[in-house]
């Protein structure tokens, strides 16, 4: 029996080529209006304001690389030092001499991190959503553009000219995809050594790779630090020697490590305790925390997704650095994806990455006093609220544990599983 002539079904309909293309017209529309707000955003700040890490970068880190002066001097008119690793210096060099004003500069640098927010925003839905095409994760991580760039810590990481999408955007693809660049495959660990060398705050995924049985890209991460460090050696001995024997055991040079703005596992203890907490309780607490942490980010790769366990290690990673500041803090971008959409995410996942976005919109931990010495004299509910932040992440490993502990093992996926590089 032939079908030719038989009516159409309603799923057969045909749908006339310009009704199909004003359809994909207007699912593109909020993606450009949201990308649209975040340029106009991102240009207001690059031309209004001072983006006074930036400042810090340039004005210091690209200048005196090639002195002896690199970390012994403040930003003219305040107590901002360089105390980032000389590698960083050295990266910024090309930028301090090849723009001319303040306002080019920063626009340029602004336009650098609007691109990477959208390429975290692209590269998570992929991951975490793996059946979704390319066009479409690219039409919704633009239509999340300014909402994303709305969290506190990531409105502060462009406001301030940081770093933070650029080291966290190449940890994840180098940790969760398959690394590639054309037919190019880069080898595993090279990006979060890069990371490192530029700030020291992602080495934790090292010990993370090795617990993950990756330790041929924990060799290679840590040597392609090494290597980075020993260029920047013999561009500035001075600088590279001042900074390995003495500025990088001083982590209170970038600024009061009780202020509110500083979100680590320390500085809520000196809060609570409304003054330092001593070394021989703090130091044995982060070392057990780091350790917990690390078994369960490992835990969470074996047993829940690659992209889960990197999210538990970079919040173990926040909660025991020697500093945290709120713009260190754009790791919540994966991670309110991954409540939301991930196979694996816990039950309501999406009411409670609607919580934690709400949070980190409304960012209650400026509600409180901050001023001079005010952090550590916080009372009551202002210590719940001014720690609003860290209270979160321990939440999310809390959860995470809870989730893990009570999933059976399952196979992890191999690198050729992975996530193509390209995004």
């Amino acid at each position: 029996m032939t079908t030719i002539g038989q009516p159409l079904g309603p799923r057969s309909r045909f749908v006339p080529s310009s009704d199909l293309g004003r359809r994909m017209l207007r699912s593109w529309v909020p993606a450009v209006l949201s990308l649209v707000a975040a340029l106009g955003y991102g240009m207001f700040v690059a031309f209004r304001t001072y983006e006074v890490d930036l400042g810090v970068y340039l004005r210091l880190g690209g200048r005196y690389i090639f002195t002896s002066h690199l970390y012994s001097l403040a930003v003219p008119n305040t107590d901002l030092f360089f105390t980032y690793p000389p590698f960083a210096a050295l990266l910024f060099a090309p930028w301090q001499r090849t723009f001319s004003t303040v306002h080019s500069v920063q626009a340029a640098w602004t336009l650098c991190n609007l691109a990477a927010l959208i390429a975290l925003l692209v590269l998570s839905l992929r991951i975490v959503r793996p059946a979704l095409g390319r066009a479409s994760a690219w039409r919704i991580g633009l239509a999340l553009c300014l909402p994303a760039l709305l969290l506190n810590p990531v409105v502060i990481t462009v406001g301030f000219g940081q770093v933070n999408l650029v080291v966290t955007l190449l940890v994840m693809w180098d940790l969760l995809t398959e690394r590639r660049i054309g037919k190019w495959q880069a080898p595993l660990g090279v990006a979060t050594g890069l990371a490192v060398a530029v700030k020291l705050t992602p080495i934790l995924f090292v010990p993370y790779l090795i617990l993950t049985r990756r330790t041929r890209g924990a060799l290679t991460c840590m040597g392609t630090f090494v290597a980075c460090e020993l260029l920047t050696f013999l561009v500035s001995p001075t600088s590279s020697t001042a900074y390995w024997t003495n500025v990088v055991f001083k982590p209170d040079r970038a600024g009061p490590l009780s202020f509110v703005g500083d979100q680590n596992l320390a500085a809520v203890l000196d809060r609570f305790n409304h003054g330092i907490v001593s070394h021989l309780v703090l130091v044995p607490l982060l070392i057990a925390f780091a350790a917990g942490g690390l078994w369960l980010a490992a835990l969470a790769h074996r047993r829940s997704s690659p992209m889960l366990g990197l999210l538990v290690c970079a919040a173990t990673g926040l909660v025991v650095s020697p500093i945290t500041w709120v713009h260190h803090m754009v790791w919540v971008v994966p991670a309110i994806l991954w409540l939301a959409l991930a196979a694996d995410r816990p039950r309501h996942g999406m009411a409670l990455a609607i919580g934690t976005a709400v949070v980190f919109w409304s960012a209650p931990i400026w509600w409180v006093p901050f001023r001079n010495t005010s952090d550590l004299h916080l009372n009551g509910w202002q210590l719940v609220v001014g720690d609003a932040f860290f209270f979160s992440v321990l939440v999310f490993l809390i959860g995470a544990a809870v989730l893990v502990l009570h999933r059976p093992s399952r196979r992890v996926p191999d690198e050729n599983q992975l996530l193509p590089g390209s995004v």
